[in-house]
């Protein structure tokens, strides 16, 4: 049975200190048999620029991936 491709993206979001910002993008990641998932990375960032390119680079790998580009 073919699946519809869906992935989700957690954005965490945290100040240290003043003017320090920083965020954690992450993904689940399923195992081969799809019977677990790992937290994985995508990426970090110091500023909301950052967190911006890299949502940017995330959608555009799994648009590409899944091969339902909009552009």
């Amino acid at each position: 049975m073919a699946q519809d491709p869906s992935a989700a993206l957690l954005l965490r979001v945290w100040l240290e200190g003043p003017g320090r910002f920083r965020a954690r993008l992450l993904t689940l990641h399923a195992d081969a048999a799809g019977t677990s998932a790992e937290e994985v990375t995508v990426a970090v960032a110091s500023s909301p620029e950052g967190v911006l390119d890299a949502v940017r680079a995330w959608l555009d790998d799994f648009t590409r991936g899944s091969g339902t580009g909009d552009d």
